[in-house]
């Protein structure tokens, strides 16, 4: 009998001593599985290190830079390239930007520009301001990034300009202006020493509509002659004005006020 009841109190400490081993050993799993889970519910950091820009016009990293403020040890997961892309699209010069996470430690920036033909001055709020005109949709922008050397072989432009009803001072786009890339590409690759003698272009009486045969573009000469092109067939008009300045008038060109070449397939011309 007593050997039966040392037994039963040998079996009740093992057993006690057995659940509080069971308890602890839960206890530490528990709180490791814990840690796990709380590790893997924080997101990883990555340290920016690189920055990949690419443009197809004038926009400079730099500018990039300080425009974004972005700092070199940034998170990369943390940035908000959304905020960032519609901070650059807000810019008039900006046509479209792509922006992408590229881990483990490099941002991508990719900014599609208008690209100029033709710039004006315009009078804003008293001050002068310079403005492009994009070759593409005719979009009107404010320079970012441009030096006087940049414009210096973009044609100045005399045009009708439409405001924007909801936006102070903001121009609305140029139609036709295609046509306007087409007549200038003819002129510098074919005809560069006219596109030489070009002072600016007058685009008011230039209409784009189909059937607009009254449509004409004016180029003001820096000898002080007018030239008056139709809206096509650029390459026979320029042909016959080579022809005219450089041999037929040629010494007579001081007497000449205007030429013009748009209605008829004769030259007509003006003296003073």
């Amino acid at each position: 009998m007593e050997l039966t009841k040392n037994w039963k109190t040998f079996l009740l400490v093992v057993l006690v001593f057995a659940s509080i081993a069971l308890v602890i050993t839960g206890a530490v799993f528990f709180k490791k599985s814990n840690m796990r889970l709380s590790h893997a519910s924080i997101p990883p950091t990555n340290e920016l290190k690189k920055v990949t820009f690419n443009t197809n016009g004038k926009i400079t990293s730099a500018w990039l830079a300080r425009e974004l403020r972005i700092k070199r040890d940034a998170d990369l997961f943390s940035l908000d390239i959304s905020s960032m892309k519609e901070r650059l699209e807000i810019i008039s010069q900006i046509r479209s930007v792509f922006i992408e996470k590229r881990y483990p430690d490099t941002l991508f920036i990719k900014v599609n520009e208008c690209l100029p033909i033709l710039k004006f001055v315009a009078n804003v709020d008293g001050e002068k301001k310079l403005f492009l005109v994009d070759g593409e949709d005719g979009r009107i922008f404010s320079p970012v990034c441009y030096g006087r050397e940049d414009i210096s072989d973009i044609l100045s432009v005399n045009l009708i300009l439409k405001t924007s009803k909801t936006k102070k001072f903001q121009f609305l786009p140029q139609a036709g202006m295609s046509t306007v890339k087409e007549l200038i590409l003819t002129l510098k690759d074919e005809f560069p020493n006219i596109f030489q003698l070009i002072k600016f272009l007058d685009l008011r009486n230039y209409d784009n509509r189909s059937g607009a045969i009254w449509s004409t573009i004016g180029l003001h000469l820096k000898n002080e002659i007018i030239v008056v092109l139709g809206s096509q067939n650029f390459r026979l008009q320029l042909m016959k004005l080579d022809y005219l300045l450089n041999e037929k008038c040629k010494n007579n060109l001081h007497r000449i006020r205007k030429i013009t070449l748009s209605s008829s397939d004769d030259a007509v011309l003006e003296y003073k």
